[in-house]
């Protein structure tokens, strides 16, 4: 799952910094448009979502997995041959409805095939092969496109989907159905996972990281840099690879560093260093151009701790925190925290870098990553000690 993972990750690379460039340069859409085009994979991907998780329950992972590869694969193969902007919003659409079903599935798979003392070291794996592989990807596929050459784009987007049937090959050879083989004996539907109060509270914490940290990562924190730090394009990429390139080679040993900690802590030390993060932001904003840069650098650095924090930690929690019989459904409304998050992130940080509060962006969201720290210490008082207590110390 890791390896596979990987994969579809190197190809979503080639793709992901170049699609509102495809769309408008290439394609000729206008640029108001592109931004809805590209948000209707989220609101498809919420949308099916909801859909997804019991059907995750009620067949299985495996199944539900290779829907959402097979419906990527169609989304990204026919978004390279796209002419127009209903074809556009069709690819895009179908690229959604596989990303609704392929992540709350994923999730529960991982926790199916895994033990509660292998959970944080896979969750980890997995996200540092994953920022590798979108990494390595995006490199390449920049070395590919050139807007001169549009077949240049259909490429990309080729090996994108190439790589979607690579991955449920291997899931079809050596995965197994990933049931869990128990009977349901608790609440139908989700009304027993809203019920479940501490399980929405961690949501709650991952919703607003989504908002406040990761979407703000690739909208307003470059959008701010290029525009009034005049950090030149280059060096906002080199940002972004800086961020990369640590979780790449910090993610496991960072997951070792707090392995013997109450995962709510490490999720209030993950708000800590998003915190820290923001403020070094604030002094790049205090300067321009390489200067800046250099400052917007360790800003990534020390917002990729915090990444490496959560990543590590939050889904072994859920998956510790969702029933055996219920894992597709906690896993889809979990999933819904990063939906609706990527949704509103963009907007929050659009509107905080185009109004009278842009000076004071970076000290708002390390306020937020405040609330974040406390939040977390809060959770570590609610939830059940057979969830928060790390396998290490487990008895």
């Amino acid at each position: 799952m890791v390896a596979g993972g990987a994969v579809s990750a190197l190809g979503n690379g080639f793709v992901m910094p170049y699609g509102s460039i495809y769309l408008h340069v290439v394609r000729g859409i206008p640029i108001p448009v592109v931004g809805g085009i590209l948000s209707l994979s989220a609101l498809a991907s919420l949308m099916m979502a909801a859909i997804g998780g019991p059907l995750v329950d009620r067949i299985s992972p495996r199944a539900l997995i290779l829907v959402g590869l097979m419906a990527q694969t169609a989304g990204f193969g026919y978004l390279g041959f796209v002419v127009s902007l209903p074809e556009a919003a069709l690819a895009m659409l179908l690229i959604g409805v596989g990303a609704g079903c392929y992540f709350p599935a994923i999730a529960a798979m991982l926790a199916a095939i895994t033990t509660r003392a292998e959970r944080t070291s896979a969750a980890s794996l997995q996200y540092a092969a994953n920022n590798l592989g979108v990494g390595v990807g995006a490199i390449l596929g920049g070395i590919i496109v050139s807007t001169s050459r549009p077949a240049s784009f259909t490429t990309v987007y080729l090996i994108d989907a190439a790589t979607f049937v690579a991955f449920a090959m291997l899931v079809v050879i050596l995965v197994p159905s990933g049931r869990p083989g128990v009977r349901q004996t608790g609440g139908s539907g989700y009304r027993a996972v809203l019920r479940d109060l501490r399980f929405m509270a961690v949501v709650g914490f991952n919703g607003i990281v989504v908002i406040a940290a990761y979407s703000q990562l690739d909208s307003a924190v470059p959008l701010y840099a290029r525009v009034f730090l005049a950090v030149p394009t280059a060096a906002i990429g080199l940002m972004l690879a800086a961020n990369t390139g640590f979780i790449v080679v910090a993610q496991l040993p960072v997951a070792r560093a707090v392995r013997r900690l109450p995962r709510s802590r490490t999720m209030s030390l993950g708000g800590m260093a998003w915190m820290g993060a923001w403020l070094i932001g604030e002094v790049a904003s205090l300067n321009r151009g390489l200067v800046a840069a250099a400052w917007l650098g360790l800003f990534a650095v020390v917002f990729g701790l915090g990444e490496c924090l959560l990543s590590s930690t939050i889904g072994p929690l859920v998956a510790d925190l969702a029933p055996p019989h219920a894992r597709g459904r906690y896993m889809a409304t979990f999933n819904l925290s990063w939906s609706v998050g990527l949704l509103i992130g963009p907007s929050v940080g659009g509107l905080l870098v185009g109004s009278f509060l842009r000076p004071s962006m970076w000290l708002i969201f390390a306020f937020i990553s405040l609330i974040l720290v406390v939040w977390g210490r809060v959770l570590g008082q609610h939830l059940p000690l057979s969830a928060n207590t790390p396998p290490e110390l487990s008895h």
